[in-house]
């Protein structure tokens, strides 16, 4: 065995990645933290290195500016609904049942991590031009987070194509439109019922999960193939 390979698996090398990994988990503890009572634009690099309790240095150490720490709160984010898709795609079949499922794979996400579909939702307004970025300028920390991007768009693409191959939706409009109608319905929608469900509650008796039934249960009847 070499050096290098003696160095990559001795103890005081992996106490140093343990460590290091640590001190980025508090960081982005802490600016999460901030950026949910305070917001972001208000929230400051030196509150968070007072947040996390540590040194100015040692935050820009780790993280160059607060775009850098909302992106990879974004890539916590992204983690999680990928998880959270892939175990609801699982337990269906391919076709119109998977296509359902992630929607509500989507929904669930939002239900239990509400301050991370809020920033999830605020990353995409905040950065839009990244995807439009060619390869030399992102930097790393915006591929990881694009690279997360395009892994959860491709899930949902398949799962699109697999229903249109077995012919569980329809065939007369494109993947694309589909795609684009689903996913934009199925965000409005949770978002929207997120933000008002205290008041749906109250003044109309409307409970969330029966409205998402009912909402995806429309968009279901609309996607079946269409009768000659």
């Amino acid at each position: 065995m070499n050096s290098s390979n003696q160095e990559k698996l001795s103890p005081a090398r992996i106490r140093r990645e343990r460590e290091k990994k640590q001190r980025r988990s508090t960081i982005i503890q802490a600016a999460e933290k901030l950026f949910i009572s305070r917001g972001f634009e208000t929230t400051t690099m030196e509150q968070i290195a007072n947040e996390s309790e540590y040194s100015k240095g040692t935050l820009y150490n780790y993280y160059k500016s607060k775009d850098e720490l909302f992106l990879a709160i974004g890539i916590k984010a992204y983690s999680l609904i990928i998880n959270y898709s892939t175990e609801f795609i699982e337990k269906e079949k391919p076709g119109l049942k998977q296509l359902m499922a992630v929607g509500y794979a989507y929904y669930e996400f939002t239900k239990d991590n509400p301050n991370y579909a809020s920033i999830f939702h605020d990353i995409g307004l905040k950065f839009p031009d990244i995807a439009s970025k060619s390869k030399n300028e992102l930097s790393k920390i915006e591929k990881e987070y694009l690279d997360l991007s395009n892994k959860y768009r491709d899930i949902f693409v398949k799962v699109m194509n697999d229903a249109v191959k077995n012919k569980s939706i329809r065939a007369d409009k494109t993947p694309f439109m589909i795609g684009y109608v689903l996913s934009t319905l199925t965000r409005g929608l949770v978002e929207d019922l997120m933000h008002s469900k205290e008041i749906a509650k109250k003044r109309f008796n409307l409970k969330p999960d029966e409205v998402i039934d009912f909402a995806f249960d429309i968009i279901g009847e609309g996607l079946k193939p269409k009768e000659k």
